[in-house]
């Protein structure tokens, strides 16, 4: 008699989610017997103690019993929690183990087929305008990291790993050599709120979006911010923008930011803009995010700063590469992204569902209306990543009736009345320096560069 056992990464999560779980359960049902067993030992000395000043009886059988239990129940659970942690810890073992052997395979597998890989390659791109797939694009990135000299070193590591490794180091080789490695992102224009009404639906989000994006230079730069409610606010971020001088974050540039320091350096002025909005500490905050602005959405869902101030709930991204972002179990998020589409397979992995709140539908290419709109444009990266075909997506996935799309899309719907909209303006300028630092910058440079 034989049997498969399909197991796979979240399964190892879940079932060491609940060993520990368990294991935390056992300890607090310890802490409750002990103090019971104590309370027993208390008594006892109680009416011991009773019992020479006067005719009491000096012992309780009743209570010896209950007491003599208890004591065995503490050495019991005690026994059991042990064995509970480590069965949590060798679940643990074996969720590492199993990704590092399908590390293994995934690399092997690759390594045989290089050839034919090459070949479904450039037939992709031959046939998507020239631009590559998403699937496409992840493959040319993991036989990347294939090809280079070192790639020996990382066999355990997955193909995500590694191109998030490189890609971190380019990006902090970028922001080191480029001229505004001094300066820190601030808020330097706020547009007069006004109130704008959008279906109730997921909808609205492209709309927002819309009131961001080929909106012409003097509105780069911006992001929104939407009050749902008295405590509930939406940060709208865009995609990647033209930028001069590198004053605007969401230039090229930005993109290095959100891979290289995680968006860290965009917390501060969105924690601002936020509280200017009216949100309070503790006020629960929706990140929406196009294309790049998707990535510093998912970067900054785990920001210490901001998640010491607010409450961060949800995200919703549109044709951003993501998968190797770690989004907190605490988040619900939905990513929609076009298989057509070269953006999302830009970190080398496919985005995935990570689990029942971590949801992403993935679309097989622009519908026909949306090709005909763009049929005479050429954008860098074509009409796939276009902000209207994932607005074309969206209204696809509300006809969408499966119960598990349905729970996400009843999660993101805004309110079907006016809501208050703000756009903050960011730049990168240069930091306000003490003289301590001024005095060190100079000192740097004279090690480096000594008189003659």
């Amino acid at each position: 008699m034989g049997y498969e056992v399909s197991y796979n990464e979240f399964d190892y999560a879940k079932a060491n989610e609940v060993c520990q779980r368990v294991v935390r359960d056992l300890e607090e049902v310890q802490t409750w017997v002990v103090a019971a067993h104590r309370t027993a030992e208390q008594t006892q000395i109680q009416i011991a103690t009773m019992a020479m000043g006067g005719s009491t009886p000096g012992n309780s059988p009743s209570l010896h019993s209950i007491e003599f239990r208890l004591r065995g129940s503490v050495t019991g659970i005690g026994l059991y929690c042990e064995d509970s942690r480590r069965l949590a810890e060798a679940i643990g073992q074996a969720r590492s183990n199993y990704e590092s052997a399908e590390a293994r395979v995934e690399h092997q597998i690759l390594a045989t087929h290089i050839p034919s890989k090459l070949g479904e390659v450039i037939a992709g791109i031959r046939n998507n305008g020239l631009r590559p797939p998403t699937e496409d694009m992840e493959t040319m990135l993991r036989l990347m990291m294939f090809l280079q000299l070192d790639f020996t070193l990382g066999w355990n590591g997955t193909f995500g790993d590694q191109i998030e490794g490189w890609t971190k180091l380019v990006s902090n080789v970028l922001r080191y050599f480029r001229s505004d490695q001094n300066r820190e992102i601030v808020i330097t224009q706020k547009d007069p709120p006004e109130y704008v009404e959008v279906d109730g639906g997921v909808e609205g989000y492209y709309d927002y979006h819309s009131m961001l994006e080929d909106q012409g230079p003097e509105e780069n730069g911006k992001f929104m911010v939407v009050q749902r409610d008295n405590d509930s606010y939406v940060v709208v971020l865009p995609g990647t923008q033209i930028g001069e001088g590198f004053e605007n974050p969401f230039d090229e540039f930005g993109i290095s930011d959100a891979f290289g320091v995680e968006s860290e350096n965009y917390a501060d002025a969105i924690a601002q803009a936020l509280e200017d909005s009216g949100a309070k500490e503790g006020a629960e905050v929706t990140f929406s995010g196009y294309s790049q602005g998707g990535i510093h959405a998912a970067q900054l869902m785990k920001n210490s700063k901001l998640k010491r101030k607010f409450k961060l709930t949800k995200m919703i991204t549109f044709g951003s590469p993501i998968a190797n972002i770690d989004i907190p179990d605490d988040v619900r998020s939905l990513s929609l992204t076009d298989s057509k589409d070269m953006v999302p397979g830009l970190d080398g992995t496919p985005n995935k569902n990570r689990g029942r709140h971590h949801f992403t539908v993935n679309f097989d290419g622009p519908s026909d209306r949306i090709k005909r709109l763009h049929r005479d444009e050429n954008s860098a990266f074509g009409t796939p990543h276009k902000l209207n075909n994932y607005g074309d997506h969206l209204q696809e996935l509300e006809l969408d009736s499966r119960p598990e799309v349905r729970e996400q899309l009843d999660a993101f719907r805004l309110p079907t009345k006016p809501l208050k909209v703000q756009k903050f303006k960011i730049e990168r300028r240069r930091k306000q320096l003490t003289d301590e630092q001024v005095e060190k910058q100079a000192e740097r440079m004279r090690t480096m560069a000594p008189g003659h």
